[in-house]
This record gives structure tokens, C-alpha cells and sequence, in this order.
């Protein structure tokens, strides 16, 4: 999950172990985050305060970091999800990383070993919008190379914990 919160601490604490309740709870807001407390209670058979307390706990634990939307980008217009690997310099590669974070079609950025420093998954509403993209990404002093790769057909995309 993309951190949401704007106050989120740099150094994250120590692994949590959750019990179940907390697990629980997780399910639920990682289904829905719109889920009312007293929904939780319903499906949980805990009271509503324990409910706040837990959630406070786990935003205050750094477990939960954000709540966000969930977007239809074809209804958006955005028809285009793009795979983009690219291979920097390796002692710019956190300076171009943080760039690339500016950019508004640029949706993930994970730093990676191997051939690539980066993959990037980006969208597009237009054909003329990923080549002139890939361009300005080539076109970056220590960007050495790019690999791009068009999704074909989205299967899953979720920022949700297995095991949870």
C-alpha cells in the first residue's frame, strides 16, 4: 500500500504479531475502509469501542498507514497500464526514483535488483501519451535504459496482505 499519511514516521517500529480480532478487522477495512464501526460489530461481536482502540492501536503502530480509493481507470479513460523497467546509473538511482515520483502517470515505483534499478507501473489515456513518456524517461541523464511491457488484461491488482 502507498503510504496515504503525510505524517508517517520514517523509521517503521518493530514487526507487530496481530491476534485474531486484529486480523479481523483488517479483512474487513481491506475489503471495504468505508466499513462503519458498528458494521464491525456486527460481524465481529465486539463493541465499538474496542473497535476504535484497536484501529487507533494499528494506525498509531504504523500497521494501518492510510485509507484510499479504488478507481475504475477505463471508466477514467486511462486504457493504457504500462510495465516500465528501467536500468540507472547506480549512484543516481535514488535521485531519479524521487523524480519519477512527480510525474502523474507514474502509479508505482519499486527499486529492484537484477538488470533493472526500477520498475515502474504507469498509465496512459492515449498511444501518444506512453511514447512520449518513455521518451522523457529516456531521456534522463542517468537513465542508461528502458524496457516497457503493456498490460494486456489486469487479473489482480490489490495492495491487500495474504494471511491477514
Amino acid at each position: 500500500m502507498v503510504p496515504t499519511n503525510p505524517n508517517q514516521k520514517k523509521n517503521v517500529k518493530k514487526e507487530k504479531s496481530l491476534d485474531s480480532i486484529d486480523r479481523n478487522i483488517i479483512r474487513i477495512l481491506q475489503k471495504n475502509a468505508k466499513t462503519s464501526y458498528r458494521e464491525i460489530q456486527d460481524k465481529l461481536g465486539i463493541s465499538i469501542g474496542t473497535i476504535h482502540n484497536r484501529i487507533s492501536k494499528l494506525e498509531d503502530n504504523q500497521i494501518i498507514e492510510g485509507y484510499t480509493l479504488i478507481l475504475n481507470n477505463i471508466k477514467l479513460g486511462y486504457k493504457f497500464t504500462f510495465l516500465i523497467r528501467v536500468q540507472i546509473d547506480g549512484k543516481h538511482t535514488v535521485e531519479i526514483l524521487e523524480g519519477f515520483k512527480e510525474k502523474p502517470e507514474v502509479c508505482s515505483i519499486f527499486h529492484t535488483t537484477g538488470e533493472q534499478s526500477a520498475a515502474l507501473i504507469c498509465r496512459f489515456k492515449e498511444p501518444e501519451d506512453v511514447h512520449d513518456f518513455i521518451r522523457s524517461i529516456n531521456e534522463e541523464e542517468w537513465v542508461t535504459k528502458t524496457t516497457s511491457n503493456m498490460v494486456l488484461k489486469e487479473y489482480k491488482n490489490t495492495s491487500s496482505i495474504i494471511g491477514i
